[in-house]
């Protein structure tokens, strides 16, 4: 069984509530059978999105992504998540900085959606991760193609991220219910809950089988990839 190393923080909310399903999706009777997994909740790393839209004068995040990334490769850690979408902008430098397997959650949802035959999915994430088109692209090797919210759309979404979730308040259920069912509206056979912030709606609404929640779908990958489940 390979030991799992998280770099969280990003936020710490939602590295939680991803650490708990990674438990929950573990065939395990007893407490050894778990897997064996080093959290590095590291906040004080950079805005991803506010890198990405302003290179020339925000902070780069990906020193201190490799740096935690590092420590726990250092401490035992054999294969890393990293429960922030919007990082996985940089996935392929923290690999090659780390020097160990990152696991790639859009990859893995674009898995998802071939076993679903989604063909067409909404994506609620960042503006960050729209603006890099980390979605778009990945997605489009597994013959997916992403709605984006309108702009009014993206920018309750943004709300929902920031003013919510991250602030330490509840989510606005009407401005989630907006959101998503314009994406919906827009040919949406799923949407993603795309930044893993989102993935409260999961905890507080009863959202039916048309949403896909991102940390379920790097939670089942990290107890494959450990377990060989």
């Amino acid at each position: 069984m390979k030991k799992l190393g998280i770099i969280g923080g990003l936020g710490p909310m939602a590295t939680a509530y991803f650490y708990s399903r990674v438990v929950e999706m573990t065939h395990a009777s007893i407490d050894q059978e778990h897997i064996e997994t080093w959290i590095g909740s590291c906040p004080q790393i950079p805005d991803r999105t506010a890198f990405l839209l302003s290179k020339d004068t925000a902070e780069d995040p990906r020193p201190k992504l490799i740096e935690a990334g590092r420590k726990l490769r250092d401490i035992g850690a054999e294969v890393l998540a990293i429960p922030c979408i919007t990082a996985h902008a940089f996935h392929k430098e923290m690999e090659e900085g780390i020097g160990l397997p990152v696991i790639h959650a859009i990859r893995e949802l674009g898995t998802w959606c071939q076993e679903k035959g989604i063909t067409s999915l909404g994506v609620m994430a960042t503006d960050g991760a729209k603006s890099s088109k980390i979605y778009d692209d990945v997605l489009k090797e597994y013959g997916v193609t992403c709605i984006w919210p309108s702009e009014n759309g993206q920018k309750k979404v943004m709300s929902l991220i920031y003013d919510d979730v991250k602030a330490g308040k509840a989510l606005d259920h009407g401005s989630f219910a907006e959101a998503s069912e314009s994406l919906f509206r827009s040919g949406a056979e799923a949407v993603v809950l795309g930044c893993t912030e989102l993935s409260q709606a999961m905890v507080e609404m009863d959202l039916d089988n048309r949403f896909v929640d991102i940390i379920d779908v790097l939670a089942k990958a990290c107890v494959r990839e450990c377990k060989g489940e």
